[in-house]
């Protein structure tokens, strides 16, 4: 599914929209640092860091044609009748190409800004129809939000290194989804790769993600470390 683009300057309208919907949190509200359901909000100097930057880091040029994200959908089979909560949602990379696919999607963040974001870039590039299938979601760092069966598959694109306390974050994900439902992680090998963010020093082994989801209580789950370049796949089913 390949989105169409957008004016430079539509985006640039959406970021001073989502700056200044940030511009009105409390300014007194501590930052802890790196999210555990979705990216790091700082710089890897530990400064808070801006909307653009993050929007950077995530979404790099050429992003998609190393991320492949019609693999990544390809992998959570017929979309038509499932509900989808992208966790760690960012941009919106994925979400707005679900909504194109999927009966719902659950674009899941920590970040406001982020939220405020997907909530105007929607508006730009996806028909109505779509829009009407695009929920934003605001979390807390120890709770996605979900609903117990709300969602039949749950998404995690760069994200996943990211969630603290790990194991007892994927029990409770298990025990929000319905029988069958999936989980999907894709994130980047520890491996030199050309991508530089983030750092392979805080990345994850395959063979470790695997463990945490055996910890965690998934026992019917498959790694795919070969149809991206420079990320795993596992698809874990309760």
């Amino acid at each position: 599914m390949k989105l169409q683009p957008f004016p430079f300057s539509v985006l640039l309208l959406c970021l001073a929209l989502a700056a200044g919907c940030a511009d009105k949190s409390n300014p007194e509200t501590p930052n802890n640092g790196l999210a555990k359901d979705s990216t790091s909000t700082h710089s890897p100097e530990g400064e808070a860091a801006s909307l653009d930057t993050l929007l950077t880091q995530y979404d790099p040029p050429g992003r998609v044609v190393w991320q492949k994200p019609e693999i990544v959908i390809q992998k959570m089979g017929d979309l038509s009748n499932q509900v989808v909560a992208d966790l760690g949602a960012g941009s919106g990379f994925f979400s707005r190409r679900l909504a194109q696919l999927a009966k719902k999607v659950i674009a899941i963040e920590v970040d406001p800004r982020f939220i405020h974001f997907m909530d105007s870039i929607k508006l730009v590039e996806l028909k109505p129809e779509y829009q009407r299938r695009f929920e934003t979601r605001l979390a807390t760092p120890g709770n996605s939000n979900l609903r117990p069966g709300e969602a039949g598959i749950v998404l995690i694109v760069n994200t996943y290194i990211y969630i603290q306390d790990r194991v007892p974050y994927m029990k409770n994900l298990l025990s929000v989804l319905p029988e069958g439902g999936k989980v999907i992680i894709v994130d980047f090998k520890k491996k030199r790769i050309p991508i530089s963010y983030p750092p392979a020093s805080i990345r994850l082994e395959l063979y470790e993600v695997e463990n945490e989801l055996l910890a965690a209580g998934f026992s019917d789950f498959t790694s795919d470390d070969c149809s991206l370049d420079y990320q795993y796949i596992i698809v874990a089913e309760k």
